[in-house]
């Protein structure tokens, strides 16, 4: 009996953490799976966004025939390295971004939160759309935040008078699954440099830790040097390389 989709998942957990968690609802309704026969590689269609994510478990060759089969005519990357080449048979790669994926190891974690961040809640979701839309222009906006994120996970803000200028979150929240990955991290521009990104960073990781959860993962840009010493002052330490990017499926 092949293994099933969560068993292959489990063989690299912390690789999968986010791939874990569309397993449960809401995100399962938006996920298709396909995996070999003998369950040595899968790779997920998540369709929540545009457009659809690519995420893939297992080495080139024996995902080869899955990547093959694929017809989107285009894909947001979540892949590691050495999938590249298989993909760039039948993919143009734009934007290939070097990332890491940071875990966070509980008994490093510092218990010393700041003061002034506060829960955020669904109707604050418009205060947080208009944060990230700080970034924009320059690209630093978080990818796929829609204010659903809210109210399935956990935000955490700092306010400055009636404008949120720091706030961080989770894409996915999974008691059951005993996981969350963090994101949408986010300081508006002219508030940088002074701590705002760790204090809101910490509130949301704390929250994570006092649920009990196994696996507590985020990712970052290898070129985010100053949030990568932030992550890592949290206890986070780097679990491998994995790259972005976009692909568009070749004109034959």
């Amino acid at each position: 009996m092949p293994p099933s989709i969560r068993e292959i998942l489990e063989t690299d957990r912390r690789w999968a953490v986010y791939a874990l968690g569309d397993l449960e609802p809401p995100h399962s309704e938006f996920s298709e799976w396909r995996t070999t026969e003998d369950g040595s590689a899968l790779l997920l269609l998540y369709r929540r966004v545009t457009p659809t994510v690519l995420f893939t478990l297992g080495a080139p060759e024996p995902l080869r025939p899955l990547l093959e089969r694929l017809a989107e005519p285009a894909l947001f990357l979540l892949v590691r390295p050495e999938i590249l080449p298989v993909l760039k048979e039948r993919y143009i790669i734009e934007a290939e971004v070097p990332m890491w994926r940071m875990v966070l190891e509980p008994s490093r974690f510092p218990q010393n939160p700041a003061s002034g961040v506060v829960r955020l809640g669904l109707a604050e979701a418009p205060a947080l759309e208009r944060l990230f839309a700080d970034g924009r222009a320059t690209g630093e906006a978080p990818d796929f935040f829609f204010p659903e994120l809210v109210a399935e996970g956990a935000f955490f803000g700092i306010w400055e008078g009636a404008q949120l200028v720091a706030a961080a979150g989770t894409h996915l929240l999974s008691d059951k699954m005993s996981l969350a990955a963090v994101g949408c991290v986010y300081v508006r521009r002219d508030k940088r440099g002074q701590g705002l990104g760790r204090a809101v960073t910490h509130a949301v990781s704390a929250h994570l830790v006092s649920r009990g959860l196994q696996t507590i993962a985020l990712n970052v840009k290898q070129s985010n040097t100053p949030a990568i010493h932030v992550y890592e002052t949290l206890g986070y330490e780097r679990y491998g390389g994995f790259y972005e990017g976009l692909a568009r499926l070749r004109q034959v």
